[in-house]
């Protein structure tokens, strides 16, 4: 019985959400599909038991099938083959599961963010899933604040940071660096 109170306590569920902060920071420092994908992954399936353990229902089952969602466009990329069906299939299951798991109008927004990294993590460039991961963190900020999913919030605010720093780092860092060089080969 002790195992069990551990669980649901408010220390195990903090514990959780830390280990999906660090993953879901780790995951945007890397400028490879495989990378993104295999990290969000994971962070989603963690993050989706602290819903569960909270009884953020909607946040739960959109966090399970997000990492199913990643799991599925592994396999394809694995093989060669286009996840453009996949995300439409995904976008139906989001919304279906947000319908089913409704906790009012707030249900909308992890719904919404859903539906961006579905899009986000079936393009192979880390750019584009870089651009498209700012409105779905911005979207679970919402829901976060409103379960006092703090550890959750935080990643999702330090999502942010981990973009921004590489979108610095990858996209435009290199795009100063080229234009300088052309600028310097110009005026020689």
């Amino acid at each position: 019985m002790a195992f069990m109170e551990f669980i649901k306590s408010d220390i195990f569920v903090r514990i959780v959400g830390f280990i999906g902060i660090v993953l879901t920071f780790i995951a945007f420092q890397s400028n490879k599909h495989k990378n993104i994908v295999l990290i969000k992954l994971t962070s989603e399936f963690i993050f989706g038991i602290q819903y569960l353990l909270v009884g953020a229902y909607t946040g739960c089952v959109l966090n399970v099938l997000g990492s199913v969602r990643n799991f599925t466009y592994l396999k394809l990329d694995e093989k060669g083959k286009s996840t453009h069906i996949a995300m439409f299939i995904f976008m139906a299951v989001f919304t279906v599961s947000a319908i089913l798991t409704w906790d009012g109008w707030l249900s909308i927004f992890p719904l919404i963010g859903k539906l961006f990294s579905t899009a986000a993590y079936s393009m192979k460039n880390p750019r584009k899933i870089r651009f498209l991961n700012v409105p779905t963190a911005i979207m679970w900020v919402v829901y976060n604040v409103t379960f006092h999913m703090w550890e959750a919030l935080f990643a999702d605010s330090m999502s942010l940071v981990s973009v921004a720093i590489a979108i610095y780092r990858f996209d435009i860092k290199p795009y100063l660096a080229k234009k300088k060089e052309r600028a310097e080969n110009s005026a020689s």
